[in-house]
């Protein structure tokens, strides 16, 4: 398989493991280029791939459902199911190759066994495991088990969030950010973003949040994952905490992200953090602007509770973003440093 092809095979796993909506799914060189600005001669030779070319088909086979940690830690079904249904459709559409005898294998048993999606009568959605990878070559994954919903058992918790992956974009452009660092997550959620910072460098992760059903889930996604530093997870009640607590996180950077969208949230956050927020301590935050008034509020909190800290916005790449974002509602997102110089 050319350099090309294998880069295909690549943008569609890594589409596939991140369950990226199929209204926005890239399947050729071309769309991929083109959504990043490539003017390159390069791009010219890139067109002609699709993956609906034999050699694509029996490579989605081989590198994508028949991959190892696809077959261990799988989308959900009715996820698959719907892939490959758009697939078939599309070679069908263009009359042009056969459809390889291994793809309608899986199809088929997926048909067997694939629930219905809710709005087709079928049950209600179920956590699933998806995997975000943190370079392009699908090496460096972190694998979650999350809610397919926004809302599930009362909290926002149990799944990730778009403006986590703003926020580790900057980390895998800035590791020395992380390097040796002891690292703790504020508002953990599933704890993606925590394991990734474990991938990316820390010298130890701290997964923290109020809630315990969500701990629960955390936990176990830390047992998905081969992380090289120890990595846990605790109870972090930002109305109920103690000095012995705080000190036993021994942070030295603090990550949070999306947690100003809810004003109630802003007196307990802000409280937590000036306990932890000393000076030598860095804090990295992204935030999705949905409430402006409550985003305001919050640094006005900030920057009462903790004086003489410095809040410096963070540069954000616009294209050729290494993880997929849907289109449909993704929001402004900003990512700062908050630190004592």
């Amino acid at each position: 398989m050319d350099q090309d092809s294998s880069m295909l095979v690549l943008l569609i796993k890594r589409q596939f493991l991140q369950m990226r909506q199929l209204r926005q799914f890239q399947w050729s060189l071309t769309e991929s280029i083109a959504s990043s600005g490539s003017t390159t001669k390069s791009s010219s030779v890139a067109t002609s791939l699709s993956a609906t070319t034999p050699e694509m088909q029996q490579a989605i086979v081989d590198k994508v459902f028949y991959d190892p940690h696809v077959m261990k830690h799988p989308p959900s079904p009715t996820y698959q199911y719907s892939f490959l249904k758009k697939l078939i459709t599309m070679i069908e559409g263009e009359n042009v190759h056969e459809i390889s005898s291994d793809l309608l294998e899986i199809f088929a048993d997926l048909i067997m066994t694939a629930p219905k999606r809710p709005e087709d009568g079928g049950p209600p959605l179920e956590p699933c495991f998806k995997s975000y990878s943190l370079d392009r070559e699908c090496k460096k994954l972190v694998t979650v088990m999350e809610e397919q919903t926004t809302i599930s058992s009362g909290t926002t918790g149990l799944r990730t969030w778009e403006a986590s992956f703003w926020l580790a974009e900057y980390f895998i452009s800035h590791p020395e950010a992380l390097e040796g660092k002891n690292v703790v997550d504020i508002g953990c959620g599933v704890g993606f973003l925590g394991i990734a910072c474990a991938l990316l460098g820390a010298k130890k992760v701290v997964l923290t949040d109020g809630n315990t059903e969500v701990l629960s889930m955390a936990r176990n996604n830390i047992s998905y994952n081969v992380v090289p530093c120890p990595t846990t997870a605790s109870l972090l009640d930002w109305e109920n905490f103690t000095k012995e607590q705080i000190a036993a996180l021994e942070a030295d950077v603090l990550i949070l992200s999306d947690l100003t969208y809810d004003p109630t949230n802003i007196t307990p956050l802000v409280n937590v953090l000036k306990a932890i927020l000393v000076k030598g301590v860095s804090a990295y935050m992204s935030s999705a602007i949905r409430n402006p008034k409550t985003f305001v509020d919050f640094f006005a909190r900030i920057k009462q509770e903790c004086v003489g800290v410095e809040i410096d916005e963070l540069p954000l790449q616009d294209a050729d973003h290494l993880f997929f974002f849907d289109t449909d509602t993704v929001q402004t997102v900003k990512v700062f440093h908050l630190y004592f110089p």
